[in-house]
Parts: structure tokens; C-alpha cells; sequence
């Protein structure tokens, strides 16, 4: 069977792996040079940058797709559990680092906020709890809506409890200061939800799950950067024969007959499949790829669900000192959380006093920057493309926002070490990676039954499916690799042969 793949992002080169796995001829087309989608790379000066995540949760998602391919991870990545986690500096002077172990937040805790201990270990078996209704009920499938769940025919008076178990009308915001009355931890674990690009008055109580991943499963970094994830899977596909087209932007898929035909690249030429496999943008996919008025009703009834996410500043600074204050991630967080969400979220605009975080890879790596050095990566995030905020004569002057705080809160003398520099706004994002508005996560997650939940990996069209952070599951590294594989599963299904294929994925759920 023939498979074209639109965009060799993360979850398109899981999807295009896992098929080729399988026998299956697969071909990725991809509009940059190089595969790997936001997870990409930039030298400078004897520097390298991760562009993208820096972040990697979840490693057991990215090992079963070596595993499904009769590969071990450990041959093309060396994976390093960080603990302390990252560290985080308060607007009050006060710092709180993040540990893996029981053992290390009990002491930090006692040292930070003793009084808490009681209602941290609660918000964790919360936070647990939720992880494991979600590993439960919806990862690993091709949920679209409430309607997909309950046409499962899986449901019962057990699984109606645990519905209500998951909060579905009660915010992160709500279920975080239900638990911490230190602002301070309240502000830190309301942040995980930016790893989904929400905000945590809009996002639903079931993704106080993150904390616990990152906390109960670890904080890792592969070797190399994690760009080094990309090149493992780029490497997987060529040694399984995936054609791989860079450079090669796609302007329309195909639909003959009421399915996937096949791609239509830049320049005019078809390129014909049996299964089309969009690894792009939700929105864009439907306007620009598939504009039909059937789309456009799509667009207009799903309108407040596919809103896009957050967007942000990225700083990549090449620096000939180093900060020895910094842990591998670290965070300055702004004064005043609630308004900063509100200032991202509401007014679409940047904020004055924003949360930075950072990642200073040569704490673990040293190949990453000269020796004495520091290869910093600064993210702010910000709200997506609007008219509110112009970043055409905007971007310099937040740039010197962010790099003054940066100073304040401890990186005295950075200004003058910057050795290479360079900086990516919202419409960098947009144009760089096909996403709507300049949205690094895709859509945004709000809080009810039927928002929390993202477009299905299956299309109404035959042939045609979806994969990527603005599709189900969702956004952050773990989701989209996931989301690539659900969408390979669903074609192995619908093609007779998805039995096994699902077992499998069923025995390592809990890798």
C-alpha cells in the first residue's frame, strides 16, 4: 500500500515509521530542509541550539515505537534522567528546585514551604489519579469527541464514575489552589499546563496529569540535544525505506471519489497513495489543503475548539561565560501569574513582566557550547498572532525586555557575553512551520465535555487521517509522537490488519 505523509514532523515520522514497519511504502514530504518539524537545530560560532522542545517526558512512548519496529532505542539515543528537574526563581528572591526523587522534593519542600508537604503530596496522588483515568480512557486512542467515546461501546456504571472522576467542568486553575495556599507552588504547578499552550483558567482539571508525568516519570535529555530524537527517527525511516522529499511543500490533497488520492506538491506534481496522512496545522490542513465548502462548515462549527494555542519569543544566545546559579532548566517567573495569563489569554498581548524559561544545555552536554561557555535558550511565551500586538516593530523592544529580566534575576554580565544571537517571534513560527497564527502547540485546551477534546485521527474521507499536536491527543513531545502512532494504528485497523497491531499497543501501554 502506497502512504503519503504531509509534513515530516515528529508525529509524521512516527506515523511513516511505524507503517513502513509494516511493509507498507511510505513517502514524507516536508516544506523545510530538514525533518523534525519545530525539533530542529541551529549552529553558530561552535554553539548549537535546540530549537524546539527541550523538554522530553514520557521517553516510554518514543521506546515502543523502536520497539514496534524490532529496534532498541538505546542503539540511536542515550537518554539522561536530570534530578534536580529544573530550578525556579520567584518573583520574591525565593528559588525552588524541582526534584525527581520523593526523597529530594521532601527535603526541598521542608526547606521552601513545610507547610505544604501535606498538600503537595495530595495534589500528587490528584495528579496521579488523573494520569491514570486519562492512560485509561483516552491515550492511545482515536477520540474526536465525547460521541467516539461513547460509541466505543466500552462504557458502563464503572466507567460513568470515572467520567465524573476527571472534573470535567472544574479548571486547572481551580483544582491547583483547591490544594496549595502558598501562591508560589500554586503559580509553579499552573505552569505545566503551558506545556500544552493553555491557560490554566481555561484548561481543564484533567491536565493537572502533567505535573505528575514529569515529576513521577522524569525529566530526560537525549545526548546531542534533542534534536538527536529527529535524526534517530530520520534514520529509522531510512533504514525501513521511507522516501523522504524535502524541500517539498504540499499545496492540496487529492480526493477522487470521496477519498485520498494523493498530494499535490509545489510546482504541480501528483504524487498518487492510498492513504493520505496529514502531519500539519488542523486549521490549515482544512483551508489551504483540503478547501472545500465541507471544510469550511467544519471550520465554522469547530470555530472556539480550534482556537489556536499560545505563541512565544524564542532567544538563542551564544554566551562566552557561563551562569553557575543555573540548573540544565530553570525558570524566572513574572510577579504576577494570574495577570500574565490574562495578558496572554484575554488581551493578546505580551506581558511586561514576563516568565521566562530556560535551557542551558551545557550542564549536562559540554558538546553544546565552547568550553566555559553557555548556549542559552530563552522562551517566553506570548499570545498568538492577532492584532492586538504588532511584531513587525514590536520584537526588538520585548527582546530587550527579556534579556534585561534576565539580568535582574541573576545572569548579571549577559549582555555583554552574547557572542551569537538570534531570535524567533510568532510570525517566525508561522512561516517556518505552517502553523496558524504562530502557535507552537496547536489548539488550545479548555475545560467540558466536548472542548477538552481535539480533532480525531480519523477523517470523515476515506483514506485521509490526521497526526500532530492540533489533533488528538494533543501537543507537548510525548502527545505528538503518540498522535503519529494512533494515526498508523487506525490505518493497520481499517485496512484488516489492525488486531494484532492493536494488542501489542494494548501490552505496552504501561512500558
Amino acid at each position: 500500500m502506497k502512504i503519503a505523509v504531509v509534513g515530516g514532523g515528529l508525529a509524521g515520522l512516527s506515523a511513516a515509521v511505524r507503517l513502513a514497519g509494516e511493509g507498507h511504502e511510505v513517502s514524507i514530504f516536508e516544506k523545510n530542509s530538514h525533518l523534525g518539524g519545530k525539533m530542529n537545530v541551529w549552529k553558530s560560532e561552535g554553539y548549537t541550539f535546540d530549537m524546539g522542545p527541550t523538554i522530553i517526558t514520557m521517553p516510554a512512548v518514543l521506546e515502543r515505537l523502536f520497539t514496534s519496529v524490532g529496534r532498541r532505542m538505546e542503539d540511536y539515543l542515550q537518554m539522561v534522567s536530570l534530578d534536580p528537574q529544573w530550578r525556579t526563581f520567584f518573583a520574591d528572591g525565593s528559588q525552588f528546585d524541582l526534584f525527581s526523587s520523593l526523597e529530594g522534593m521532601t527535603a526541598e519542600m521542608n526547606r521552601f514551604a513545610p507547610d505544604q508537604m501535606a498538600n503537595y503530596l495530595q495534589f500528587l496522588s490528584y495528579a496521579h489519579r488523573m494520569y491514570d483515568i486519562s492512560e485509561k480512557w483516552f491515550f492511545w486512542k482515536p477520540w474526536g469527541s465525547l460521541k467516539d467515546v461513547l460509541g466505543a461501546g466500552s462504557f458502563g456504571p464503572q466507567s460513568l464514575s470515572l467520567a465524573a472522576a476527571i472534573d470535567p467542568m472544574t479548571s486547572m486553575h481551580q483544582a491547583i489552589r483547591k490544594h496549595f495556599t502558598d501562591p508560589r507552588l500554586a503559580q509553579l504547578f499552573e505552569h505545566f499546563v503551558q506545556y500544552v499552550g493553555s491557560s490554566p483558567f481555561l484548561a481543564p482539571a484533567i491536565l493537572s496529569l502533567i505535573p505528575w508525568v514529569q515529576i513521577g516519570q522524569g525529566c530526560w535529555y537525549p545526548i546531542g540535544g534533542t534534536g538527536s530524537i529527529a535524526r534517530a527517527l530520520g534514520k529509522l525511516c531510512d533504514e525501513l525505506g521511507v522516501e523522504v522529499h524535502t524541500d517539498t511543500a504540499v499545496e492540496k490533497i487529492e480526493i477522487r471519489g470521496g477519498r485520498a488520492a494523493g498530494v499535490v506538491v509545489e510546482g504541480g506534481s501528483f504524487y498518487d497513495a492510498d492513504v493520505v496522512i496529514a502531519n500539519s496545522d488542523i486549521v490549515r490542513t482544512f483551508r489551504d489543503l483540503l478547501p472545500s465548502e465541507e471544510s469550511e462548515q467544519y471550520l465554522r462549527k469547530h470555530s472556539a475548539q480550534l482556537e489556536p494555542a499560545c505563541s512565544g519569543v524564542v532567544l538563542y544566545l551564544g554566551c562566552s561565560k557561563r551562569f553557575p546559579n543555573l540548573l540544565h532548566h530553570d525558570f524566572f517567573f513574572s510577579s504576577n501569574s494570574d495577570e500574565e495569563f490574562r495578558d496572554l489569554y484575554e488581551r493578546r498581548i505580551p506581558h511586561a513582566d514576563p516568565t521566562i524559561y530556560l535551557a542551558i544545555p551545557s550542564r549536562t552536554d559540554p558538546t553544546v557550547a565552547p568550553q566555559g561557555c553557555e548556549a542559552v535558550y530563552a522562551l517566553v511565551h506570548t499570545p498568538y498572532i492577532s492584532p492586538e500586538f504588532d511584531w513587525k516593530t514590536g520584537a526588538q523592544t520585548y527582546r530587550d525586555i527579556i534579556v534585561d529580566k534576565m539580568e535582574r534575576c541573576g545572569m548579571a554580565g549577559l549582555k555583554e557575553s552574547i557572542v551569537t544571537e538570534r531570535m524567533i517571534t510568532p510570525l517566525d513560527l508561522e512561516s517556518l512551520y505552517w502553523v496558524n497564527k504562530g502557535a507552537i502547540y496547536g489548539v488550545v485546551t479548555k475545560r467540558g465535555l466536548t472542548s477538552a477534546f481535539k480533532t480525531g485521527n480519523r477523517s470523515k474521507t476515506k483514506g485521509l487521517y490526521f497526526a500532530g499536536g492540533s489533533v488528538n491527543p494533543g501537543a507537548g513531545v510525548p502527545m505528538v509522537l503518540m498522535s503519529g502512532q494512533i494515526a498508523a494504528q487506525c490505518v493497520l485497523e481499517d485496512m484488516g490488519t489492525g488486531d494484532r497491531i492493536k494488542n501489542n499497543m494494548n501490552q505496552n501501554a504501561r512500558v
